[in-house]
């Protein structure tokens, strides 16, 4: 099978890359191991309004709905269930079914693979009950099944108050947040007006969890007392890690930017990695909000089209530039640190790639400067 971009994940990221693709008229396969495409979008109900001019602010199952739309418009081909597991000796990408291996033969690649949430380990992490906000989510929202009536939300980040916003929706009692921090870590201050009503233990963590085979009553440890509670669920927010492994497969030089969410390849403006025909789109560029997620795989796909031949490199520079002027806004809007963050990380990467941007579109000390 041979293509000219292959792209791994159908995530947003991954689908908006192959939407833009598609219209400059590459051949486009996106593969993915799930069943239905669309991520994380599959289950975030909430309203998002950060998002790229040229997308309607919706839920983001609505947004995802209308990404899978596209799609289906377009002359991508999809293959559902389907794994990348590998890479050839001539350089062709290994992709699986669960029954058959074949090979694609793709000029340039992009990977999103997104990111993994972080357990956290204590005294009865493992008892039936216990899970990560992300999979109550699922849960909820995706296959309509309610995993608790009386719940605790370990960490007090924007993610775990949507959530813990979310499961009240649906009846489940918040019995408490627990946060390790001395302050709640969200800066929204809709979703802290809409859990004013739980009680929140700062400074704090789980001391001991009991139960006959399944979570019963929670100790949490202040720093002052223990407080015990009642509980049958115990959702743990400990934020998100860029899935790396398509990444070692493809031989991309790793670095490690804790604001970024951790370990993750080096790549420059265009989204390229040290693999010169592997780019990055996504989570697994470094941990931020759903506006800038689609971006990555936009500016991905423009800097592989350009490579490809099916943009000319003008047109490529105009559309670069546009689509990191949204890129730096919608991310210092939701958080500055990870922008700068990952400006400094590509300046580290700027001088090791041909970047054939425009001048005045040029990295300096501590961040972008868009023209």
């Amino acid at each position: 099978m041979e293509t000219d971009l292959l792209i791994v994940g159908a995530g947003p990221a991954g689908m908006n890359a192959a939407i833009t693709a598609d219209k400059a008229g590459a051949r486009v396969i996106l593969v993915d191991e799930s069943f239905s495409l669309g991520g994380q979008l599959r289950q975030q109900s909430q309203r998002f309004t950060r998002l790229p001019r040229n997308v309607e602010k919706d839920r983001g199952t609505a947004l995802g709905d209308d990404l899978i739309k596209q799609l289906e418009a377009s002359k991508v081909k999809v293959l559902k269930k389907h794994t990348m597991i590998g890479s050839y000796l001539n350089e062709n990408i290994g992709v699986t079914d669960g029954e058959k291996t074949f090979e694609i033969q793709s000029h340039k690649n992009i990977i999103a693979p997104g990111a993994a949430e972080e357990a956290k380990v204590f005294p009865g992490w493992t008892m039936p009950g216990v899970m990560t906000a992300g999979a109550a989510q699922i849960l909820i929202n995706r296959e309509r099944v309610l995993p608790g009536k009386h719940a605790i939300m370990i960490g007090s980040d924007d993610f775990s108050l949507e959530v813990t916003r979310q499961l009240q929706a649906c009846g489940v009692t918040i019995k408490a947040i627990v946060e390790e921090k001395e302050h709640i870590l969200s800066s929204n201050s809709e979703r802290r007006r809409d859990v004013k009503d739980v009680p929140v233990y700062l400074n704090s963590l789980i001391e001991s969890v009991t139960g006959k085979g399944e979570v019963e009553q929670v100790v949490i440890r202040t720093p002052d007392w223990l407080q015990e509670v009642d509980a049958d669920l115990i959702c743990v927010s400990n934020g998100f890690t860029p899935i790396i492994e398509p990444f070692e497969i493809l031989n991309c030089n790793l670095v490690y930017h804790k604001e970024l969410g951790g370990w993750l390849p080096e790549y420059n403006a265009n989204f390229q990695t040290s693999n010169p025909s592997c780019y990055i789109a996504g989570n697994a560029a470094g941990i931020t909000s759903i506006g800038p997620i689609l971006l990555t795989g936009e500016i991905a796909a423009v800097g592989a089209l350009e490579e490809l031949g099916f943009i000319e490199q003008k047109e490529a520079e105009v559309q670069k530039k546009k689509l990191w002027k949204q890129f730096s806004e919608l991310e210092r809007e939701a958080n500055e640190k990870t922008f700068q963050a990952r400006s400094e990380l590509m300046e580290r990467f700027y001088g090791k790639v041909e970047m054939g941007l425009p001048e005045d579109f040029s990295m300096v000390k501590g961040g972008l400067h868009n023209g």
